[in-house]
């Protein structure tokens, strides 16, 4: 089943248009009693009802979801579809497999009583079709005859490097024009850093911008966000202070989703060898041992998570003569081992 017009750039092509009117003539036989049927494009995402000339004015001008390969909202079976032009080697990608499903393993764990499995139907929806998109960039060749990159292997070798180089934001959207211009007309590499972050924030590397008061007295967060609305339309401030918060649930649960690092997280109580005096761990000190009497509930489950707090340099009031405007607060899991 050839549908690798899907990812088509050029939406006026032929190839495309052949195919958003093959779309259209299967979409015709299954439309609702309004004459609706769903709308496949990037913004729809087989969520709304359209009439079909509406489809046809959404494939054209936000192009055609490029997971929705098997058309099971529209009468195919629910099978997997491999896009054979497309297709890139996932076993030579394990790494990238890996934090996946790694990212998408805390959905079927058992943990406290609390069955995973049992999750509303949006929520199924939603995580379905994100990481649907996520195994879609893994599968994709970064361009036809490539095969020893993904799209996504790529980018995430593109990033470390940027990282360990300290390559400007400038300085990288450069480099992928540059790259864009090298490769192949075919490529799938995006076209601005910006989603670069927007595909790798899908695997769990993202955080939240905070707005945070001048004089380090709020934080505009929750409920307090409409005090920083600037008009009625929800636009907001420029902000004085930015608090980058990596929000702590998701990558502990990772921890366990991981089979990777679940067993190290339980390492402490099952595999650690306990000599009289020798302190190698924070469970050999004698404030982990009070807190195991004080508390012997928690302390029976090897899965529960102790956390330490590290502000080194916190200077909120500007006592200390340093002046940095960043202070990082760094939260680490004690369980793991050294």
């Amino acid at each position: 089943m050839d549908r690798i017009w899907i990812l088509e750039r050029n939406r006026f092509s032929s190839n495309y248009d052949n195919g958003a009117r093959e779309f259209l003539q299967v979409a015709r036989r299954h439309v609702n009693l309004e004459g609706k049927t769903l709308c496949p494009c990037n913004k729809c995402s087989n969520i709304s009802w359209q009439h079909l000339d509406t489809v046809k004015t959404h494939l054209m001008a936000n192009g055609f979801s490029k997971t929705y390969v098997r058309w099971h909202y529209h009468g195919e079976p629910r099978e997997d579809v491999i896009i054979e032009q497309e297709s890139y080697d996932s076993e030579k990608d394990d790494e990238m497999n890996d934090a996946l499903h790694d990212n998408d393993g805390q959905s079927y764990f058992n943990v406290g009583g609390v069955d995973h499995n049992v999750i509303d139907e949006h929520t199924m929806k939603v995580d379905g079709e994100e990481y649907s998109k996520l195994f879609g960039e893994i599968n994709f060749k970064l361009y036809t005859s490539c095969t020893k990159f993904s799209v996504m292997n790529f980018l995430v070798k593109l990033m470390h490097i940027k990282v360990l180089s300290r390559w400007s934001d400038k300085s990288f959207d450069m480099l992928l024009q540059l790259l864009m211009e090298a490769l192949p007309v075919e490529n799938k590499l995006p076209k601005m850093l910006y989603e670069t972050k927007t595909i790798l924030r899908d695997l769990g590397l993202g955080y939240v911008s905070i707005h945070v008061c001048k004089n380090d007295c709020a934080l505009f967060w929750g409920k307090m966000r409409i005090l920083i609305q600037d008009d009625s339309k929800g636009n907001m401030k420029v902000a004085h202070k930015v608090l980058s918060y990596f929000p702590i649930t998701p990558r502990l649960k990772r921890l366990y989703g991981s089979r990777h690092t679940t067993k190290d997280m339980r390492w402490h109580k099952e595999k650690r060898v306990a000599d009289e005096g020798v302190l190698r761990h924070p469970a050999d000190g004698f404030a982990w041992k009070d807190f195991d009497e004080q508390y012997p509930e928690f302390a029976s489950d090897s899965r529960n998570v102790r956390l330490g707090l590290a502000s080194d340099g916190f200077n909120p009031f500007g006592n200390m003569s340093t002046q940095y405007s960043i202070w990082h607060v760094i939260v680490m899991p004690y369980n793991l081992p050294p």
